[in-house]
């Protein structure tokens, strides 16, 4: 039976399937629970933006094994889907009265006992036909020069070794290419003016980006899917700031009022900031690709 039901409701009722708590929720989506209670009541004006609600919706449905694609897609239109509801089937039972029971096995035991081992003793026979045929073959087939065979044996061995010899140092080889790890790490840098584009393949964990002015400069920093989420103000009074993404979020958001006297790393990788305007306020759009040893699974 399908049923119309909006986003909330379908993302509580997994949650509730899945036996899952607020603080449950919170923990498994690393999305603050306040949000959550948000998602499921349909009352986005409590998320800070549009970007925001986004972001949490796909996050949280791909945490609950939900399709974050049909998600999405109903939040664009009108909040709700269709959603296919199961009706639970009653089985039904009728009782047997022992005296039905006794007759049933009246008549099994009244049956011949040969017919039981009908079947094993044609199986039996056609196995013992088929083994007499093909020693009957081979006995008739058999090859009159011993010596002969002898020398084939030999070298179809010899043929037969060396062939298992080339495809072990093939798959040696091959395991060996497949096992050389890839550097970590790689960092690509493409924009400028106001944006900017920082991709980093193979991220190691945790990925930790610093901000760095210089004396006598003043800067804001923002980014989205850190471990905090506020302002922060960097001077001579407080010129260092660290930032820890969130484990296995693959996209970050940055701005920065100034970037003049300003300096960036991602896990010890300087970013280039040259390119982008000075004295004005910059987005920096970042994405991270994980190594396959530090990848961290969906749940």
């Amino acid at each position: 039976m399908v049923a119309i039901k909006t986003i909330g409701e379908v993302l509580k009722d997994k949650r509730t399937e899945l036996g899952l708590g607020l603080s449950e929720a919170e923990k498994l989506t690393n999305i603050p629970k306040l949000y959550i209670i948000a998602l499921e009541t349909g009352d986005y004006k409590a998320l800070p933006g549009d970007f925001y609600i986004k972001a949490y919706l796909k996050q949280y449905a791909e945490k609950l094994e939900l399709d974050a694609d049909q998600i999405m897609l109903a939040y664009e239109k009108d909040g709700s889907m269709s959603v296919e509801e199961h009706e639970d089937i009653q089985e039904t039972y009728r009782f047997v009265k022992p005296s039905e029971r006794v007759e049933e096995e009246e008549e099994e035991s009244n049956k011949p006992a040969w017919r039981y081992y009908l079947p094993i003793i044609l199986l039996s026979t056609v196995a013992l036909a088929i083994v007499g045929s093909v020693t009957a073959v081979v006995l008739l087939n058999r090859p009159q020069n011993s010596d002969l065979n002898d020398v084939s044996y030999t070298y179809q061995t010899s043929e037969t070794a060396k062939t298992t010899e080339d495809e072990k140092t093939t798959e040696s080889t091959e395991k060996t290419d497949e096992t050389k790890p890839e550097p970590e790490n790689q960092l690509a840098v493409t924009g400028s003016g106001t944006q900017l584009n920082v991709n980093l393949t193979n991220a190691s964990l945790p990925s930790q980006i610093v901000f760095t002015t210089a004396a006598g400069t003043v800067t804001t920093v923002s980014l989205t899917n850190a471990d905090w989420a506020t302002v922060r103000t960097l001077s001579d009074a407080e010129n260092t700031a660290t930032a820890t993404i969130g484990s296995g979020l693959t996209e970050s958001t940055i701005r920065l009022s100034n970037t003049q006297g300003l300096t960036m790393t991602i896990n010890g990788n300087n970013v280039d900031l040259s390119t982008l305007r000075q004295g004005v306020p910059v987005s920096i759009q970042l994405t991270l690709t994980y190594a396959s040893t530090t990848a961290t699974p969906t749940e």
